[in-house]
């Protein structure tokens, strides 16, 4: 083609036509211009066709993760609501001069001690986007906002849950050793039944729960860390509005 150009100016030029040629060697250039043009078109097209699958891919792995979140932070949650309501329930035997059901008390420790789970979110999709500069190719801004904002919620949340977990396993449950029978609150039975282990029996001892509960020093205990319960599950409501927005805006993003 390019030599088929090249003849015809050579003719053009033989023949004096030097009007002629300029037009013609204007108008050749024209239509590289035009031809670079549609290839940087069609290039760009193919370019924003590949983001926006890539795109699409990404937002398809943000829902399942988030919405794997959202069930698994759900199940934290009332689990750490349960015990916080077992440690007010406490505080209030601790409190009454009733008599002491120590059925009742092994059951709220125990709902106490194991209503805890570490909080373990699914991060895999948004580690992806970071590592791999991949979140400018999310069109919406406020998704990117929200995505951005993930470390600083997480961490957030760690440091409560972090508070809550020394206190309870350096504090409160060093504590009961010498308050209650540890023996009686039983291993979880799905924990038991996935390793195929035998419960250990019930202790022989008992305990005089008015005496080794019902002094300042425990109610103090009790207390402290159904206050760090609080600030955690204050934190777990923050990454569920934070989960459920940003699942909102992923879902309005994916077509």
């Amino acid at each position: 083609m390019i030599k088929f150009f090249r003849k015809i100016r050579l003719n053009l030029l033989s023949e004096g036509k030097t009007g002629k040629y300029f037009k013609y060697a204007i108008g050749e250039i024209l239509l590289v211009m035009i031809g670079i043009l549609l290839a940087l078109q069609v290039n760009n097209w193919n370019n924003n066709r590949i983001e926006a699958n890539r795109e699409q891919t990404i937002l398809r792995n943000l829902r399942s993760d988030f919405n794997d979140n959202i069930t698994e932070l759900n199940r934290i949650y009332d689990g750490t609501e349960e015990s916080y309501r077992s440690s007010v329930r406490l505080l209030e035997i601790i409190k009454n001069d009733t008599p002491i059901n120590p059925e009742e008390i092994e059951v709220l420790l125990n709902s106490i001690i194991n209503g805890f789970f570490s909080l373990d979110l699914y991060s895999a999709s948004i580690d992806e986007i970071i590592n791999t500069g991949s979140l400018n190719i999310i069109k919406d801004v406020k998704l990117r906002e929200h995505i951005s904002n993930w470390s600083f919620i997480v961490a957030d949340t760690e440091d409560d849950i972090e508070i809550y977990y020394d206190y309870m396993f350096n504090i409160l449950i060093p504590s009961l050793s010498n308050k209650t029978t540890l023996r009686n609150m039983a291993v979880p039975d799905f924990l038991m039944k996935r390793m195929d282990l035998p419960q250990v029996s019930p202790t022989k001892f008992e305990v005089d729960y008015s005496k080794t509960i019902r002094t300042l020093e425990f109610e103090n205990e009790v207390y402290n860390n159904a206050l760090n319960v609080v600030y955690v599950l204050d934190n777990y409501k923050k990454i569920k509005a934070y989960l459920n927005e940003t699942l909102e805006l992923i879902e309005s993003n994916i077509k």
